[in-house]
């Protein structure tokens, strides 16, 4: 490690040659000199010190403006400065710190004292370097993290552009916890006119669940345009995503089809909250609960593809939400649960889905957002044939 550098400013040369003998003599420092005021701002920038001796009465340019120059010149770095005077009254010394002094010794000079200053004002220097190297450090990783926001963005917005989300048959809300959205709510018609839904979430929250959408959706996609049937996606997106995910990440989906005239759906569901079923009438017709273990648990052999069908009839509605709502909680610990979530949807058909938002909120109070949440009313129609409104 190379020697510190300290620049000593005054304008009687006895003295810088007494400081220049007394800084080698403490620490071999290596030491630059300068005249007067304007003399230290040019040798400042040129050798870069780290540290400054200043004298305050000097021609050309005092201590003070001087260093009023070179704190503004330095910015967010720290180069103490510590001013050599013989001045005793306080409202002098109150001015040269003013000025932008860091400390101040007086003449005739101490080696010790002079010793313990620069020894702490060095250390300081040094802890600010270090903390100016974390915060690079840290805005490189934010800017980083910013750049991955913005790929995750494009990427569902994209993926969103690409679903099938006529009003007619779908209203949905999504509200994630932080930046990144561990739950995944996507629609895709088939060839064949049905509409495909999938929904759910994966474990964990922020960018690592977040994540494991992309795979869902290139998956997803692609096998929908392929007519593939909902047990084959949801054989294939187990596979892959046991392939893929470590261990401990998985997804609890909901993959659904409503055939193309509305009055057959088909599902399959993996360790996912329940569905709730309204008829036209707005009475309760039944609840679809889930049969299997989340996507990517299993292996190949053990993993079951089963699918449960319902006939259903014009304008029945279809509830599903991830467990974000279900276990949202008050400040007593209270959760929202699932039959106070069944009730709100009874109630309120129409709007529904604002309906238990504003429940939700006035629930859970002060109590902030701790998990993804996703709520989606599938109503039971003829799938149309042209572009979603």
């Amino acid at each position: 490690m190379s020697a510190e550098k300290i620049l000593v400013v005054d304008d009687i040369a006895a003295n810088r040659k007494l400081l220049h003998k007394m800084l080698v003599k403490i620490a071999d420092y290596v030491v630059v000199e300068a005249a007067n005021g304007k003399d230290a701002i040019t040798v400042f920038e040129k050798e870069n010190p780290d540290l400054i001796l200043m004298d305050i009465n000097m021609p050309e340019m005092d201590g003070m403006r001087s260093t009023a120059k070179i704190k503004e010149i330095m910015g967010d770095d720290y180069i103490p400065i510590i001013f050599v005077t013989a001045l005793s009254a306080e409202s002098s010394l109150a001015n040269a710190l003013a000025a932008g002094g860091d400390d101040f010794i007086g003449k005739p000079f101490n080696v010790e004292v002079l010793r313990s200053k620069i020894n702490a004002h060095l250390r300081i220097r040094d802890l600010n370097q270090q903390l100016l190297t974390n915060n690079k450090k840290l805005n490189e990783s934010n800017m980083d993290l910013m750049r991955e926001h913005e790929l995750i963005e494009y990427f569902f917005n994209n993926a969103l552009q690409k679903s099938f989300l006529d009003k007619k048959l779908i209203n949905y809300h999504m509200s994630p916890m932080s930046v990144f959205n561990g739950d995944i709510f996507l629609a895709k018609r088939s060839p064949n006119g049905g509409l495909y839904i999938v929904m759910g979430d994966f474990t964990g929250h922020g960018l690592a669940a977040a994540m494991g959408t992309l795979p869902v959706a290139m998956i997803f996609f692609k096998m929908v345009s392929e007519s593939g049937t909902v047990s084959d996606i949801a054989r294939e997106l187990n596979h892959q995503l046991s392939a893929l995910m470590p261990t401990s990440m998985f997804f609890a989906a909901s993959l659904l089809e409503l055939n193309a005239a509305g009055d057959v759906l088909t599902v399959w569901m993996g360790g996912m909250p329940k569905i709730y079923w309204l008829g036209d009438d707005g009475n309760l017709k039944g609840v679809v609960k889930s049969q299997h273990m989340p996507l990517g648990i299993l292996d190949d052999k053990g993993f079951d593809s089963a699918t449960q069908v319902f006939d259903v009839e014009k304008n029945d509605k279809f509830y599903l939400y991830s467990d974000g709502i279900t276990e949202a909680c008050r400040p007593n610990g209270e959760m929202f649960g699932e039959e106070r979530l069944a009730q709100v949807i009874i109630d309120n058909r129409d709007n529904c889905i604002d309906k238990v938002l504003r429940a939700l909120n006035l629930f859970r109070g002060d109590v902030e957002q701790d998990d993804d949440i996703t709520i989606v009313e599938l109503s039971c129609c003829e799938i149309p044939t042209g572009e979603a409104e």
